[in-house]
């Protein structure tokens, strides 16, 4: 399959093994709260967590600023910490805690397996290599270092660059994107991420062609169908 010039990845969870990272970002969020950790109170936040984003992608949040405040990023990501740790943390606390939650989730990155040598082999066959994800911008090229992977990339780009903070799967998420990239032939674009919700769904939306990392080897809906799909990172070397 030789069609596509522009292949654009997820981070987290697609070239990242980010439940390990977030792990590590909560352990230090606890031990600096005076919290004991456990995998059972991780567990509750990796759930809390993906509903607490289902609902801001769903403007189900209250937030006193417009999208295009510079408080607005913060305060959403703080919002998190004081609702799962309510009623014993203020939201003046919780934005304190929240840049050092940030540079946490740096300090400790796993990459997927097969990761380094899937983005090397599709640089060096002349793909544009783009990371495209919903996470905070700040922290994307820092975790690319840290895998080691910072120089097959091409550009980056996340939702805190958009206008007003959209979000994969709003099809205004990926025009803002196309812009920024300055480059909208979509018959030679490709989506690669491990969510349904985001990437396939998203990539519906915006009518580019998805491939799907699916790990878990779960099954798709009837209506969230991917163009292509992968269990592992490397089987993209000999499908591109």
């Amino acid at each position: 399959m030789t069609k596509y010039e522009l292949l654009i990845f997820d981070l987290d969870d697609t070239l990242i093994n980010n439940e390990e990272n977030v792990r590590y970002a909560f352990r230090k969020m606890t031990e600096l709260l005076g919290y004991p950790y456990s995998d059972e109170l991780f567990n509750r936040w990796q759930a809390f967590d993906k509903q607490f984003w289902l609902d801001f992608y769903n403007n189900k949040l209250e937030v006193p600023y417009k999208k295009d405040d510079e408080r607005f990023v913060p305060f959403v990501q703080s919002l998190r910490y004081k609702q799962f740790f309510a009623p014993n943390l203020s939201m003046e606390k919780s934005l304190e805690i929240n840049p050092k939650f940030i540079d946490w989730l740096k300090e400790t990155v796993v990459p997927e397996e097969g990761c380094f040598e899937t983005l090397e082999c599709l640089h060096h066959k002349g793909y544009r290599l783009v990371v495209a994800t919903n996470g905070a911008n700040q922290a994307i090229e820092s975790k690319l270092r840290k895998i080691n992977c910072i120089q097959f990339i091409d550009e980056t780009f996340s939702a805190d660059m958009t206008k007003e903070c959209v979000t994969k799967p709003n099809p205004v998420y990926f025009e803002e994107l196309l812009d920024y990239l300055d480059y909208h032939d979509k018959d030679k674009i490709l989506l690669i991420g491990d969510s349904l919700h985001s990437e396939v769904q998203g990539g519906i939306n915006a009518e580019i062609d998805t491939c799907w990392y699916n790990r878990e080897q779960n099954i798709a809906p009837e209506d969230c169908t991917p163009t292509m799909e992968i269990h592992k990172l490397k089987e993209l070397t000999k499908r591109l």
